[in-house]
């Protein structure tokens, strides 16, 4: 079964692939030159590096080396390596051992024989523990890359979580003024009210002229937190008509209301939220205004510290710190009345994988289970600045880094509670890639709302996009059979 993706790789490639769009530059066996690799036998990694660059996977490959002396990694890495990679697979001409790939391409490449089975990769025994690595794995990931006529077939391990961003903020003004980290909307508007009547800078800046402002999954986010976790997980995501569209229409609104609220909207003085001029902002222009002292608080993701660190050089003394997305019900409840504070929401990872035409299969694969063990798993997160992977494998919290630490508690709740509503349906309708939890036109209307020429303007674009979501479902449904329209379900 061929899964249709156009839609899900444009939200895919928004923040599972692209977060940031920074060049980190080719990393060419940087490893291997500064070490002694006589004797020993090359195992050779391509991986994708931007905004959080290498530092992940060199520290695997040296926590695997200390291990394995007889070993040594090559890596290779660039923020176009996701497409080196397939177009190598599909020639043929792939020499890496270990390789990472675009979860929208994980479907053609593991079913045309371009790469190795893993069943026995996630039978293995974390090292050092009795777990497997299935029981580490999230389960909505693990079935959703199962293939074959069984379903029992699978090539790739998850990589990493692609969630809702949150905010970097100055950790020095909210400690000279008070202010304290808000955990819900309602606070956060309310702190930006305090910022304007404060200070003379923005309470907020955003880089709305690349990437949506990092505000793509926002929406997506607070729904599953105002529906909770069973109904998205279990009932939404079996998509069996449109109406459930309908059934979430009320928080589909506020979601994207307070959205256009939260970029396009003013303080209680009738100041801006965001700085003036956000929408048109590139990324790094947006990061560069809040060290700049230009704004409290920027929108942005835990590849902060390293997409920034030559910049960062220039502002020694600027303290900074990260806070989640605040829950969009001042109770942290959902519509049921239950406690939603530890819901969260993720796509599909990209998945490491290891080529058939790979060298050393077998160290491969003992290298991708050596990545589930505790220290191995502590380095990845500590070194992507707190992101997590979708497994649950325990993390020594005291090697994390100030600020790892803080994106990583932001989402440890989620973690401890299997609480991460993810973005697999199995439902056909779903897998082709039709519709989702915010039918993929929520890129389109944060867009529209970063695009619009006032508040009232964006307020417009969110009243009408909980319809839109509804009306590109109700495109799909035969509403004469009562059922999705076999045309659609059934083109490969």
């Amino acid at each position: 079964m061929k899964k249709i993706l156009t839609l899900i790789l444009s939200l895919l490639m928004a923040f599972g692939c692209v977060a940031c769009t920074v060049d980190m530059g080719d990393v060419n066996e940087s490893e291997s030159e500064s070490k002694d690799t006589t004797g020993k036998t090359e195992i050779s990694i391509s991986v994708y590096s931007a905004g959080y660059g290498t530092g992940w996977i060199e520290k695997a490959c040296e926590i695997y080396e200390k291990n394995h002396p007889e070993y040594y990694f090559s890596i290779r890495a660039n923020a176009r390596m996701f497409e080196t990679v397939t177009t190598e697979l599909n020639s043929g001409t792939c020499k890496s051992d270990i390789v990472l790939i675009a979860g929208y391409d994980y479907l053609n490449l593991a079913t045309s024989g371009k790469l190795l089975e893993l069943s026995s990769v996630y039978s293995a025994n974390i090292p050092e523990t009795e777990r497997k690595v299935v029981d580490a794995v999230a389960p909505e990931q693990y079935n959703y890359r199962l293939v074959g006529e069984n379903n029992d077939r699978i090539y790739g391990v998850p990589w990493q979580d692609a969630s809702a961003n949150g905010f970097v903020y100055n950790k020095k003004l909210f400690r000279e003024n008070g202010y304290e980290v808000p955990a819900t909307m309602d606070e956060f508007f309310a702190l930006c009210d305090k910022i304007a009547q404060d200070t003379t800078i923005a309470p907020l800046v955003y880089g709305g002229g690349q990437q949506s402002a990092y505000q793509s999954m926002t929406p997506h986010h607070w729904i599953v937190q105002y529906y909770g976790y069973d109904y998205m997980q279990n009932t939404f995501e079996q998509y069996l008509s449109p109406s459930q569209y309908e059934y979430t229409a009320d928080g589909r609104l506020k979601a994207y209301q307070t959205l256009a609220k939260m970029l396009k909207g003013q303080t209680a003085n009738g100041e801006n939220i965001a700085l003036t001029g956000s929408n048109a902002l590139y990324a790094q222009n947006a990061q560069r205004e809040f060290l700049q002292g230009k704004a409290a608080m920027l929108t942005c993701g835990p590849w902060f510290p390293t997409e920034m660190a030559l910049i960062l050089k220039d502002f020694p003394d600027f303290e900074y710190g990260y806070f989640p997305l605040p829950h969009i019900n001042a109770d942290k409840k959902d519509v049921n009345g239950n406690d939603s504070s530890n819901v969260g929401y993720s796509l599909a990872a990209n998945l490491l994988a290891i080529p058939t035409t790979a060298k050393y299969p077998e160290v491969a694969k003992d290298f991708l289970v050596s990545m589930f063990t505790s220290e191995s798993y502590t380095s990845f997160v500590n070194e992507n600045n707190g992101m997590t992977r979708p497994i649950n494998v325990e993390v020594d919290k005291t090697a994390l880094s100030s600020f790892a630490k803080e994106v990583y508690q932001s989402v440890e709740g989620c973690k401890l509670n299997n609480t991460c509503v993810y973005e697999t349906s199995l439902a056909p309708i779903s897998v082709k890639g039709y519709v989702g939890i915010c039918n993929f036109a929520g890129g389109d209307a944060v867009l529209s709302i970063i695009n619009s020429a006032s508040y009232n303007e964006a307020m417009t674009v969110a009243s009408t996009a909980s319809k839109a979501d509804l009306e590109k479902a109700l495109s799909f449904w035969d509403s004469k059979n009562n059922t999705w329209d076999e045309k659609v379900i059934g083109i490969v």
